[in-house]
């Protein structure tokens, strides 16, 4: 005999799986109003045309270039700010990135002898690719290089060389001879070089020589092999750090043409005052700016100088004593030059400058210093601190000070803000 209560409960089964089957047809139907309603918004997203991608691609490609850097400053090739995250916002713009050589026009190369060859392998890759998207433009680019090997990427790079406009190069001294070659377009150059043995201190090297455009260099601890390295008689703006005083006369007189002049000479330099393997007469007809920085006094060697066009000179005090308005006074004598401006960096003396020289606007710098030896180039990747100095912005024109102060980058130059406050 049948169990009433499990028929009751088969009936109950039955009527329940007849109302989940009545639900489920209409959720179904709601389902395809609602997938028929997604598709009509969808047709009418896909309608609607982005203003931003109405604009021609020569448009889009101008903004790309203005997204990056000034050139000649680097972009890195990765990371946020690079243009490689143009190249990542859509497929128009992936193409318009990837067809615009600008973008690819400046790069920075680090060669540790530490990296891996996956990181070789993935840096290989990137430089290629943005050489071969860079297309004929002149380039401006950063070379670390801290081995003993010479790898591909290196090569890579040197095959682009007549490209080369502006270069910041932190090599040792043995791998200068890689670079030499003629370089037809470059503008600038800011370099360092490791000499960390007594026969690398011997080396020479005439890398630069066949460079018919550069003008402008930045070096950080001047050493012997420079001399011969570079066209000094052909250059308009000059930065070295931690170079000697008979060093920077004879390099004065191989560069006839300068117009802007910062020297920072070496601590605790004998014999300074000397006349022995002077030039006694150096023309610098051009010089307008000229910066010496140092504790050595210069009248004697500085004496040496006509600097006729001379409009703005600074100098540290302690060069000038014991007497330094004499010392002044003497110097201007010497030059034939009347400068608008002085700059006494770090005076100590209750000296009234002005008074000496009413036709003079003085100024002074009360910071304290940086070391001397603050660019001091070091095997590894902190080598050489002189590229904080973005000195390379700006074309054929010379700088004014004020200009040249303001294309440094501010932490690498002590007085560039003080040129901005007088």
């Amino acid at each position: 005999m049948a169990d009433p209560q499990a028929a009751r409960a088969r009936r109950a089964d039955r009527d329940r799986i007849a109302d989940l089957a009545a639900q489920i047809i209409d959720l179904e139907c709601s389902i395809r109003a609602l997938r028929a309603e997604q598709e009509t918004v969808q047709e009418r997203l896909d309608a609607y045309t982005y203003p931003v991608l109405t604009l021609p691609p020569e448009i889009v490609s101008e903004i790309f270039v203005f997204f990056l850097p000034v050139y000649p400053k680097r972009a890195a090739h990765t990371g946020l700010l690079s243009p490689t995250t143009l190249s990542q916002i859509c497929r128009p713009w992936r193409q318009i990135a990837f067809s615009t050589p600008q973008l690819w026009r400046t790069f920075k190369v680090v060669l540790l002898a530490r990296d891996s060859k996956q990181s070789d392998q993935a840096d290989h890759v990137r430089m290629e690719a943005a050489l071969r998207r860079s297309r004929s433009c002149p380039l401006s680019l950063e070379l670390r290089y801290y081995r003993l090997e010479t790898p591909p990427l290196f090569e890579i790079i040197m095959a682009h060389r007549a490209r080369w406009q502006h270069l910041r190069l932190f090599v040792p001294v043995a791998k200068l001879a890689a670079i030499e070659g003629p370089f037809p377009l470059l503008r600038s150059l800011t370099t360092s070089v490791s000499i960390p043995t007594t026969e690398d201190a011997r080396r020479r090297s005439t890398a630069f020589r066949a460079s018919p455009l550069l003008h402008r260099v930045a070096i950080a601890q001047c050493e012997e092999v420079f001399h011969d390295m570079l066209p000094w008689s052909q250059l308009t703006v000059l930065l070295i750090q931690s170079i000697r005083i008979k060093q920077c006369m004879a390099i004065l007189a191989l560069a006839p043409l300068l117009v802007y002049c910062d020297a920072t000479f070496s601590r605790h330099e004998e014999g300074v005052n000397t006349e022995d393997d002077m030039p006694s007469h150096i023309g610098l007809a051009h010089m307008k700016h000229l910066k010496l920085r140092g504790p050595n006094q210069l009248l004697n060697p500085l004496s040496v100088l006509s600097l006729p066009a001379l409009q703005r000179l600074h100098a540290d005090e302690a060069s000038l004593l014991p007497d330094s308005i004499a010392a002044l006074q003497s110097l201007l004598s010497h030059w034939g030059s009347r400068p608008r401006e002085i700059r006494i960096g770090f005076p100590s003396l209750p000296i009234n400058y002005a008074a000496a020289l009413p036709s003079v606007v003085f100024s002074s710098t009360q910071r304290q210093p940086l070391p001397i030896n603050f660019l001091h180039p070091r095997p590894g990747p902190e080598a050489a601190h002189i590229d904080e100095r973005d000195w390379e912005e700006g074309e054929e024109a010379p700088l004014s000070e004020d200009e040249y102060s303001a294309s440094l980058d501010s932490g690498g130059d002590s007085d560039a803000q003080d040129e901005n406050t007088d």
